[in-house]
């Protein structure tokens, strides 16, 4: 999100987030949710023009906060849930707390996007998906890794997955033991909230003898717990 907030002073940007001259700075985050929840409109949403009126003022406040320990100073977006790619992708029953400290239970909508934004108890916040070792979320993509014997890496070989929107299987190509992935489209994130249909893409890993599939279930229902 860019933006050239040149024009904008400190005193304007005070003003628009509901900040007096002398009020410190130092709980601008929870200055910048406020504004943005006196914002909403009836429909539960806040405005393009208010939209971008605030975040410019909460950048240009931001480099004039005391910088603490542990703060992501540099981003545009000053509050975040993090989220595990099942989290992200099958939605449901969240815990946690708010960057105030205060700790929210709700419930995500499937389908998530990392940039996503989502209320959760008055704040607005930005989705951060975490990356996976064995499953991982890229934009609107899904990625898993198939581990597969080595003496079954061969041509008309039929392979299968589980993933976490349910179980895949395909049969090898050469082109795909090369490339070590296999593609299917359609398979991803679904269409929602202006993002695109996704696709799966498959990593295919040589595994070692004994190694089952169900170990790849546990591994994922592990991860997500």
């Amino acid at each position: 999100m860019q933006s050239d907030d040149a024009g904008l002073s400190i005193e304007a940007a005070r003003r628009r987030l509901g900040l007096g001259s002398d009020a410190p700075l130092g709980d601008l985050q929870g200055a910048f949710q406020r504004a943005l929840k006196a914002a909403r409109g009836a429909d539960g949403h806040v405005g393009p023009d208010a939209y971008r009126e605030i975040l410019q003022a909460y950048r240009v406040l931001r480099d004039e906060a005391p910088q603490r320990a542990g703060d992501r100073r540099f981003e545009d977006w000053p509050s975040h849930i993090e989220l595990t790619p099942s989290e992200a992708i099958a939605g449901g029953p969240k815990v946690g707390r708010l960057p105030n400290g205060r700790p929210f239970e709700t419930k995500l909508p499937p389908g998530l996007r990392d940039g996503d934004l989502c209320w959760v108890c008055g704040w607005l916040l930005q989705v951060r998906i975490d990356p996976g070792e064995e499953l991982a979320v890229c934009g609107d993509d899904i990625w898993v890794t198939a581990h597969v014997p080595r003496s079954q890496l061969k041509p008309g070989a039929r392979v299968a997955v589980e993933t976490p929107l349910g179980p895949f299987s395909f049969r090898l190509t050469l082109e795909a033991i090369e490339r070590g992935l296999v593609r299917a489209p359609g398979l991803g994130l679904p269409a929602s909230r202006g993002h695109s249909q996704g696709d799966l893409y498959v990593r295919l890993a040589a595994d070692k003898p004994g190694r089952r599939p169900a170990d790849l279930i546990r591994r994922l229902t592990h991860r997500a717990a």
